[in-house]
């Protein structure tokens, strides 16, 4: 497997893991210095909350990736299924725009934060790098609708609707 497609394939997954361990273990060495040492680490809960926020970008883009992102189905449970394909393409082609925009205007706020040099207060990182989540998220979250985008084309044009899996009660 090449390279390209192993990030493809797993670079949000392989993130968010790495991620999310690193937040849970700052996380708990705070609770075990402060209740069992009597001594708080000054930088850790800030660390874990920047940790937090990369999070929360990655995994947003990675829920496109799987279809598993929330989203309101109710009119594609009630239309047709075609119907319903085409609905979700004109969504997704919206979300895609918002998403851009969001690229465009997070990469500013981003590059106008680290322009200034403000860091943090405990950690002392430079908080360009924290707010570059914003830029860097929706910029894999646009590369991922561009691929939704794709397979919902296909779909369309072939008539191979992927199931759904809404079940009514």
């Amino acid at each position: 497997m090449t390279a390209l497609k192993l990030l493809d394939k797993y670079l949000e997954e392989v993130s968010c893991v790495l991620i999310f361990i690193t937040m849970t273990a700052l996380t708990f060495f705070q609770v075990l210095s402060r209740f069992v040492l009597n001594y708080s680490l000054s930088w850790s809960e800030e660390l874990a909350r920047y940790c937090f926020v990369w999070l929360v970008y990655l995994a947003a883009s990675m829920a496109i990736k799987h279809r598993k992102h929330i989203r309101v189905q109710v009119a594609e449970i009630f239309l047709p299924v075609k119907a319903a394909a085409w609905l979700g393409l004109i969504s997704d082609g919206i979300w895609l725009f918002l998403t851009a925009v969001m690229t465009v205007q997070g990469q500013k706020v981003a590059a106008m934060i680290l322009s200034h040099g403000q860091t943090s207060p405990a950690v002392g990182l430079t908080m360009g790098y924290v707010y570059a989540a914003i830029p860097i998220g929706f910029a894999l979250m646009s590369f991922r609708l561009v691929q939704q985008l794709i397979i919902r084309i296909k779909e369309i044009k072939s008539g191979d609707f992927e199931e759904r899996k809404i079940a009514i009660d």
